[in-house]
């Protein structure tokens, strides 16, 4: 028989009600009552094993407790620890973070990548709470009070074995939110967990879009569903220092709510992560749009005196928005820029188109030319 050592010393972390649901899970079934005391548990599949449940005006109740959950532990041959813990997840959802790479195998792994490991698993929940009250590209600047005090909730539990395995406990408390889908009131951690399973899904979709397409816009009807830089980064975070690792999330929803639901896997490999490393950089406006060919008109020219290179600001469409693109020209191509400018004659022009927030500009410039007749387009 398993048994602990530290009955009398442990904090118990669980609540009489919990510890019923459990036992109610469980199929224990409640057999009598010490007068206003505690309640008397009993197992179908075996009488002798016998819990007695204090009620919370009980006497010593937290010793009470503690001997309750003693009694659990030694009908299941476990320790106390271990059912305490299921019957906190009971009252929880669970966020495990798989990682899968020959280097962690038996189950450990480097002390920097399992750091960056736990660090974006945290960060990853923090951007799906955010999402709650606003969606946008990216959260920059100071952490909103109400995602902050969810984070604070948040219990790392015991790692497991198989690959490396880590989970992030989050309480479920009972301040409700409203859900926009549903119209009904949801705990604020409930909220969080189905904002996160609603990004991963839309991020899912719009990465399986580009995939097809490598047009970085199918990400914006992502940003509806909560994905952000923020969460990409915190994905790409659990691939570990070097990005060179797969994994898997598990959202494990808590047991016994009319709205859970069954756990949701959403895997990650190398091809995946490149991707994600590309709507993180769309959503920061600073990526490249590699082998384009640009046509539009030269709004400006600039150049200093004396200096073959010039610049030319082309107005033109980007992947269908209108954007004033700078290509550093030089020679005879510049002269050829300026006659465009001056006749009002279309350009085009090849290369990988750098978009930043505010600017964009045309990389590795060639073929350009003039386009006399606009009907050539």
């Amino acid at each position: 028989m398993i048994s602990d050592n530290n009955v009398g010393t442990r904090v118990v972390r669980v609540t009489a009600e919990q510890l019923r649901s459990y036992l109610e899970l469980k199929d224990w079934f409640e057999d009598g009552k010490i007068k206003s005391v505690a309640t008397i548990w009993h197992r179908h599949d075996d009488l002798d094993a016998e819990v007695v449940l204090p009620f919370p005006s009980a006497k010593d109740h937290e010793q009470r407790l503690k001997e309750a959950i003693a009694a659990i532990a030694a009908a299941e041959n476990r320790f106390a620890q271990q059912v305490e813990e299921d019957v906190g997840r009971i009252f929880a959802n669970v966020v495990s973070v798989r990682v899968i790479h020959p280097d962690t195998c038996d189950g450990n792994i480097p002390i920097n990548d399992g750091v960056l490991l736990i660090e974006n698993a945290k960060e990853l929940l923090l951007s799906a709470a955010q999402s709650l009250r606003a969606k946008r590209k990216q959260f920059i600047g100071k952490v909103a009070a109400d995602a902050k005090a969810y984070i604070d909730t948040l219990l790392l539990g015991q790692t497991e074995i198989g690959s490396y395995v880590v989970n992030v406990i989050a309480p479920i408390n009972e301040n409700p939110e409203p859900d926009n889908q549903t119209a009904e009131s949801v705990p604020h951690a409930q909220a969080v967990t189905q904002s996160l399973v609603a990004g991963l899904e839309a991020l899912e979709k719009a990465s399986t879009e580009f995939e097809g397409n490598q047009n970085l816009r199918v990400f914006d009807n992502a940003i509806l569903s909560g994905v952000s830089a923020n969460m990409c980064d915190a994905l790409l975070g659990l691939s570990g220092i070097n990005r060179n690792r797969s994994f898997e999330i598990k959202i494990t929803f808590q047991v016994g709510r009319l709205f859970a639901t069954e756990p949701r896997t959403f895997a990650y490999d190398a091809n995946q992560v490149e991707t994600l490393k590309k709507a993180s950089a769309y959503y920061k406006e600073d990526y490249v749009l590699e082998n384009r060919k640009i046509t539009g008109f030269v709004k400006n020219l600039s150049r200093l005196q004396g200096e073959r290179l010039g610049t030319a600001t082309i107005q033109c469409k980007v992947d269908d928005i209108d954007r004033l693109v700078k290509v550093d020209l030089e020679g005879d191509d510049y002269h050829n820029a300026v006659r465009a400018h001056d006749q009002e004659l279309y350009v085009r022009v090849s290369g990988d188109v750098h978009i930043m927030s505010r600017s964009a500009r045309l990389l590795r410039p060639h073929e350009f030319m003039v386009i006399d007749q606009p009907d050539l387009l």
